[in-house]
């Protein structure tokens, strides 16, 4: 190397106006694939229970109060808020919203289950 490539790089500004925006419209290209790649809608769940199983959308809040459970769904999210069972595992599985993900009680032989094709697969080698 010579002096002179030397001073050239010494004197050449290391981050420009242009870099920056360049950087930035790749930070937006990556934000919006990964919004649209993560928000894939899911839109039904089934609830299952003995002498009962019924489809629901997950768009529209509602309760669903069954005979020893009370299923709760808001903002495209299913939770049990209440159960008559005694170790209230179901309570305690919190929200679900992704294709795939289950809540179940056991006592009480109630299944809520996500449809459509789990994005999960991948985790457990399918």
């Amino acid at each position: 190397m010579n002096l002179e490539t030397v001073k050239k790089v010494k004197r050449s500004k290391a981050f420009t106006v242009l870099d920056g925006i360049i950087v930035a419209v790749l930070v937006a290209a990556v934000g919006v694939c990964a919004a649209v790649l993560y928000s894939a809608p899911v839109s039904t769940f089934t609830v299952t229970a003995p002498g009962y199983e019924r489809e629901f959308s997950l768009g529209t809040d509602r309760v669903i109060k069954l005979e020893h459970l009370t299923v709760r769904v808001k903002s495209g999210k299913v939770w049990v808020t209440d159960s008559d069972c005694r170790d209230h595992t179901c309570e305690h599985t919190g929200k679900i919203s992704r294709a795939g993900q289950s809540i179940v009680c056991l006592p009480n032989n109630v299944v809520i289950s996500i449809n459509g094709e789990s994005d999960l697969q991948w985790e457990v080698g399918r």
